[in-house]
């Protein structure tokens, strides 16, 4: 049988608390200590827990444990209910966590904390100060972000699940902090953690499991390089696309992928142009770039991100064949210049993958490598593929001087092909593709100081054109990994 047990935190006032619609339990007794454990009811677990079997039922999955509990939890601080100060220390023997720490302006630290302890599930809520109703109420718009997380993170397929948490109202909250632990049914056992970190300049995730990590660090301190909504949602997709690529080509994990793409994807929707432009962002900058400047960028926030698999040995016969994916992606952008008028900007895309595996040697069959010579029929890939794309502009005096693009993608594929454990094939196959372009054609006779140039056009056939203009030229800046791909943009003017 389930409970929920609250330790040395939220102390409610009569009447109970409702938490959720018909979650109700039973107020710690008047002056009671700090380690006063209050049990709420079966009635009001399953209340909170809408979809949650009977408790004579079957064990309770980690995912309806959870449910709506995380929402319940922070949408108690828009009913005042007073925090405890000290948040009691969990026991050795927790099963599954979800914990948020919240740094408000005025710095409150809030802390809350999901978990189990055998089959009671704790709640834990302290603050180290009062807060006040606006904080509260950011504290509260938290709450379907943490519960996305928590469902995320506690299903059957782990998911990750930020978007909602890097959404804070930043006018009162400083910063956003969670950490997740769910162990997984794997053989042996294994948990599943989660770490994620938002503030005014910086988003970070790290995901690690039984297959492996990732990493993901966002730097939202450039704002001038920020591109618009749309420009962002193309970008991410077309990394999305590379990272595809790169787990298809080494044999990546396809769980430990997708998280990793869903955190960048969350954690890569930063503040745009758009908000820039309506808000007081714009004035902490030096200046703002131009639209030219823009189109020749990603408009992404600069980053670096990594996934890393935990080696695997499957050929008892030749250890040191490993199986193995590592892959890293980056972009780094600078703006620089004394003045506006004689202002430089470059940035850098780089991606680099390195990856090993077994693979049967005829398509569909199964490989089943033991110490017997009948079982060494396959073959062993060595993958090292390197990407970059670089975008230099300056100017002098306001006017475009220097804008060019320079790309190149490179792959190469060893492998060895092995016959009753005899090497009887050695091949490498590499592709490379460069790609460097003068951009000024692309840029120069759109410039506002150049609109006398440009013939005879009317002023909205020319505000047209060079729209059209710049957003082709976006699309051409991004990354590509593939030879192929790169290849195919060679020969398309931009």
């Amino acid at each position: 049988m389930s409970s929920i047990s609250a330790l040395s935190n939220w102390r409610p006032v009569a009447p109970p608390p409702v938490v959720k619609a018909g979650f109700t339990g039973k107020p710690a007794a008047p002056g009671a200590a700090p380690s006063t454990v209050v049990k709420l009811s079966p009635e009001g677990v399953a209340a909170a827990q809408q979809d949650q079997v009977a408790e004579a039922a079957a064990p309770v999955s980690t995912a309806a444990r959870y449910k709506g509990l995380g929402y319940a939890m922070l949408t108690q601080f828009t009913a005042g209910a007073p925090v405890p100060v000290q948040h009691a220390d969990l026991p050795a023997s927790v099963d599954n966590q979800f914990s948020l720490s919240v740094t408000t302006r005025s710095g409150v630290q809030v802390q809350l904390t999901l978990a189990n302890v055998d089959d009671d599930t704790v709640l834990q809520v302290s603050a180290n100060a009062e807060l006040s109703a606006d904080e509260r109420k950011a504290l509260s718009d938290l709450a379907t972000g943490f519960q996305d997380a928590i469902d995320g993170l506690a299903g059957d397929d782990p998911k990750v699940r930020l978007a909602g948490l890097t959404q804070y109202d930043s006018a009162h909250l400083a910063s956003v902090d969670l950490h997740a632990e769910v162990k997984q049914p794997t053989v042996p056992a294994s948990t599943q953690t989660l770490d994620f970190h938002v503030d005014g300049t910086h988003r970070k995730a790290t995901i690690s499991g039984a297959t492996g990590s990732a990493q993901i660090d966002i730097d939202n301190s450039k704002l001038e390089s920020l591109g618009s909504k749309q420009q962002q949602s193309k970008a991410i997709a077309s990394y999305l696309k590379q990272f595809d690529q790169a787990a298809t080509r080494g044999h990546g994990d396809a769980q430990l992928i997708s998280q990793f793409k869903d955190a960048f994807s969350d954690l890569s929707r930063t503040s745009v142009t758009e908000e820039q432009r309506s808000s007081q962002l714009a004035s902490q900058n030096k200046w703002t770039l131009a639209a030219e400047d823009q189109s020749a960028l990603t408009g992404l926030a600069d980053f670096s991100a990594s996934v890393t698999q935990v080696p695997k040995w499957s050929n008892p016969s030749k250890p040191r064949e490993s199986d193995n994916f590592s892959y890293e992606v980056s972009q780094n952008t600078r703006v620089d210049g004394a003045r506006r008028e004689n202002r430089s900007v470059s940035q850098v895309q780089q991606s680099r993958l390195n990856a090993r595996f077994h693979q049967p040697i005829k398509q569909g069959s199964q490989l089943h490598l033991d110490l017997t010579p009948e079982s060494q029929n396959y073959e062993y890939h060595q993958v090292s593929d390197l990407a970059t794309s670089d975008v230099e502009l300056g100017y002098k005096d306001g006017r475009l001087k220097l804008a060019s693009l320079r790309q190149s993608a490179s792959q190469s594929e060893q492998v060895q092909q092995y016959i009753l454990g005899k090497l009887v094939s050695d091949r490498t196959i590499p592709q490379q593709q460069s790609l460097v372009r003068d951009l000024i054609g692309s840029l120069a006779p759109y410039q506002t100081s150049d609109a006398s140039e440009a013939g005879n056009d009317s002023t909205e056939a020319r505000a047209q054109s060079r729209q059209q203009s710049l957003a082709t030229l976006s699309d051409s800046v991004l990354l590509l990994a593939s030879p192929t791909d790169l290849a195919l943009r060679a020969v398309t003017p931009p």
